[in-house]
């Protein structure tokens, strides 16, 4: 019976094969997490400038039916 031993030094080498795998993963992960950060800080931005514009829209709309309601009063429209 022909049995592969493995010695505490090749044993040593596939730990420390892993550990490097399990480093390179968490890396990507912390390149992923950034990358994430800085796209939530960009849509917070977006959407900031977005509300801004609806608001400013709103005023206008806002101005619009106030000055259709005086309008509407007038005699010739009564």
């Amino acid at each position: 019976m022909a049995e592969k031993e493995v010695t505490l030094n090749q044993i040593a080498v596939m730990i420390e094969k892993v550990g490097s795998d399990v480093k390179a993963v968490a890396e990507g992960h912390q390149v992923i997490r950034s990358e994430m950060a800085q796209m939530e800080g960009r849509l917070s931005e977006k959407i900031d400038f977005v509300d801004g514009k609806v608001e400013f829209l709103a005023a206008d709309v806002r101005e619009i039916k106030k000055d259709l309601k005086e309008h509407i009063k007038m005699p010739a429209h009564a």
